[in-house]
């Protein structure tokens, strides 16, 4: 009988006895491949209801834990109407939904859960459009968990209503670019009305970024580079600034500085009284110490001073190497072509102007800082939502049923 002499040549077959052909007294021994069936690994995707679950857990977290140590912002004169005839119009508004809520629900705990449900979902309903999946989950929950995040995200106040509109618009974006729809650029545009709002410098930031996200995907295609565009947008831009500049000297010097030290310069371990920068060009020139500062939080000395910071000291060390890894992401590691100009030409300036409105409230003092950077945060991370939308229209587990058996090619 004639066969192969190792048996470990069979290791990936077995043998059947061949007649093919008369038959001429011996049985010739064919190997025959086994066809192994193997189930499609699925994604691994970020479910919804984990999701709401983080944020039930911040909520329940922020009032029992975090409120014994600090104030919860302003959801206590949010709760008990104390802004009804002081504020501007955004924190009456604020002061009507959060009464009114409490009129409906009578229990604190459960009007903080509206509000952080809302940004929940707004978030959720960026999981949705962005399909986030495997790798591409990492940069969203290193976001969700952070204490400078969850704490405020999860109770009344503007940044919830903020953040949950902000992950509507994120989600709208995204899904725009994928498979297009009217409701979604509506969605987008009502979002960053919402948001300009609430906090107008980051809704402006965002405005800033739908508009030349529109401007690529409805715009006619040219075959300059991103980089030669991206000089031609700064000539244009700079040019607009001098046109403008006394208007933003005096709305900067005159308004934004001294309105932010008097906010924020308050007795108390953390607050950074030696600061004191009166001018616009002072502030610009500061940036290169003030913004990585406000971006961190407090320092290892201001916890010291005050141990219940360690967390958020931790957290803008986080924040700060998930803005790098975005930065990656947008520069280097995005498909060339209309996806790397809507990064590098809508998304880097309009964090820019996130980041630079942001230092005067956030250096005078690292707690009230907190607050206000919970706002933009996520949307730090949205090259990364892009690039996981894309990759999933790309993926066939995305559109093939996990629970047909899978065909073998070749």
């Amino acid at each position: 009988m004639n066969g192969p002499e190792n048996p470990a040549d069979f290791s990936h077959s077995f043998t059947a006895l061949s007649r093919n052909g008369p038959y001429q007294g011996d049985m010739r021994l064919e190997p025959i491949d086994i066809i192994e069936e193997r189930e499609v690994e699925q994604p691994r995707r970020l479910t919804l209801a984990s999701t709401y679950a983080i944020f039930i857990c911040w909520t329940l977290f922020s009032v029992f834990v975090y409120s014994h140590f600090s104030q919860l912002g302003d959801a206590n004169s949010y709760l008990t109407g104390a802004y009804d005839e002081t504020g501007d119009a955004r924190t009456r508004f604020i002061t009507l939904i959060a009464t009114t809520l409490m009129g409906i629900v009578h229990v604190d705990l459960l009007a903080h859960l509206v509000y952080s449900l809302f940004a929940a979902s707004g978030v959720c309903y960026l999981i949705t459009q962005a399909k986030v999946h495997d790798r591409y989950r990492w940069p969203l929950l290193a976001i969700l968990l952070l204490p400078n995040f969850g704490v405020w995200a999860s109770v009344i106040g503007r940044e919830s209503l903020f953040i949950g509109l902000l992950g509507f618009f994120m989600g709208a974006v995204v899904g725009y670019l994928l498979k297009r729809g009217f409701h979604r650029l509506l969605l987008a545009l009502v979002c960053v009305a919402g948001m300009t709002f609430i906090r107008a410098p980051f809704g402006m930031g965002a405005g800033l970024f739908l508009l030349m996200f529109l401007l690529y995907a409805w715009g006619p295609r040219t075959p300059l580079s991103a980089g030669v565009q991206a000089l031609a947008f700064a000539a244009i831009a700079t040019i607009v600034l001098l046109a403008v500049w006394p208007t933003v000297d005096d709305y900067i010097a005159n308004d934004v500085l001294p309105k932010a030290k008097t906010f924020f310069t308050i007795a108390s371990d953390t607050t950074r009284t030696w600061i004191n920068i009166d001018t616009t060009a002072g502030f610009f020139k500061s940036l290169w110490w003030t913004l990585p500062l406000a971006l961190v939080g407090p320092t290892p000395g201001e916890v010291m001073a005050r141990p219940v910071m360690l967390p958020f000291l931790l957290s803008g060390l986080t924040v700060v190497l998930v803005l790098l890894y975005s930065l990656n992401v947008a520069l280097r590691r995005s498909p060339r072509g209309i996806v790397r100009k809507i990064l590098v030409l809508g998304w880097l300036p309009a964090v820019a102007v996130m980041l630079v409105s942001y230092v005067p409230f956030g250096i005078y003092n690292p707690g009230s800082g907190i607050r206000y950077a919970s706002c933009f945060l996520l949307f730090l991370i949205l090259p990364s939502m892009f690039l996981s939308g894309l990759a999933a229209a790309e993926d066939e587990r995305f559109v093939v049923d996990p629970h047909k058996r899978p065909h073998r090619r070749g």
